[in-house]
């Protein structure tokens, strides 16, 4: 369990949670991000602003707003303690409810949507290969599928769009472990990180395979695997490629092409495009106050009609309405029905 002092912490209100509530629900940037150039807008987070003291990290996620589309520099561990947390990983939706850990490698793409006051997520971050290196010093690297994920992380030309996310709600000694991590590792400022990394090796230990109820996982090196190497040019090139196009550059007949996306994704080639698509112009109207109709172009499309269609089509809403909802009324914070809020709907 989290200590009543902890748990009073997390629902206090940040002063950079109170500017986002006084700005209307607009994400207040309180971490310069890097930019990634053959991504555009997806920017990346960096070291500087989490570990000052010391390679393993506990912060809590600001709510009253949303983050934008971002990936890592480090590993990342996200513990939902109350409410819910509604999350793009990949341009695909999952949600977190309390009791369930998300782990991400470095290459995932992240975005969270607007959180109200009883949405807590608390924040575990890996920062480099040296700390996963000790983390697993002397541990069997077989003996569960989370071992296998951060192993993998400290591999260079390795696929790192791996994650994982676990129910812990039935394996209360990996549920206690993760809790007693928070308590010790919020605000402490490295006073605890001895305990801190004692307690993390015995976690990665305890959680179980039969936790697991979302997985992405790809252990394997980049070069050898053409799965992953389609879905990354579709992903880099989303703003030109067609079916043949991508047929063309990796030398396959665009049915069979197609067939194979469907076959190792779950989606046609379509779809993939349009979650891309769509994920890319969210980010856009989040971050920036470009015209739709030049958010159209950025996308790839010669006609706002396009654009209006993707977003009916998958929020049910209009890029406008996306525009205009994306800064959500205060009011609705304190609402238990979570259907108030067009983010969390199915």
């Amino acid at each position: 369990m989290l200590s009543p002092e902890i748990e009073q912490e997390l629902l206090q209100i940040t002063p950079i949670e109170q500017r986002q509530i006084d700005n209307h629900g607009q994400n207040i940037e309180d971490v310069t991000l890097e930019s990634i150039p053959e991504t555009g807008p997806i920017q990346i987070m960096p070291y500087w602003n989490f570990f000052d003291y010391g390679r393993i990290a506990v912060t809590e996620s600001n709510r009253f707003s949303y983050i934008p589309a971002h990936k890592h520099k480090f590993i990342e561990l996200n513990y939902c303690i109350s409410g819910q947390s509604m999350q793009y990983i990949d341009d695909k939706k999952i949600i977190l409810n309390p009791g369930q850990l998300l782990i991400m490698d470095r290459n995932v793409q992240q975005r969270i949507n607007y959180a109200r006051k009883k949405d807590i997520l608390v924040n575990i971050l890996i920062r480099d290969n040296y700390e996963v290196s000790l983390l697993l010093d002397q541990i069997d690297l077989e003996c569960n599928t989370m071992v296998k994920l951060l192993a993998n992380s400290t591999k260079h030309n390795f696929n790192h769009n791996n994650y994982l996310v676990f129910d812990l709600n039935n394996n209360l000694v990996a549920k206690q472990l993760i809790e007693n991590i928070i308590t010790l590792g919020l605000n402490q400022q490295g006073k605890n990180i001895q305990p801190i990394q004692a307690m993390m090796r015995a976690l990665i230990l305890c959680v179980e395979d039969s936790d697991i109820v979302k997985e992405v996982i790809n252990f394997i090196e980049v070069k050898q695997d053409k799965n992953l190497q389609i879905i990354e040019y579709l992903n880099n090139h989303y703003q030109t490629v067609t079916l043949n196009s991508l047929a063309d550059h990796f030398g396959y007949n665009s049915n069979y092409l197609g067939n194979k996306i469907k076959e190792s994704s779950g989606h046609t080639f379509k779809e993939l495009l349009q979650m891309r698509r769509l994920n890319i112009a969210c980010n856009l109207i989040q971050i920036t106050k470009m015209p739709l109709d030049e958010i159209t172009a950025f996308v790839g499309y010669d006609n706002p009609s396009s654009l209006f269609r993707l977003f009916k089509s998958y929020l049910h809403l209009s890029p406008q309405e996306y525009r205009k909802r994306i800064l959500l009324p205060r009011q609705l914070d304190e609402n238990e029905g979570i259907s108030l809020n067009p983010y969390f709907e199915e």
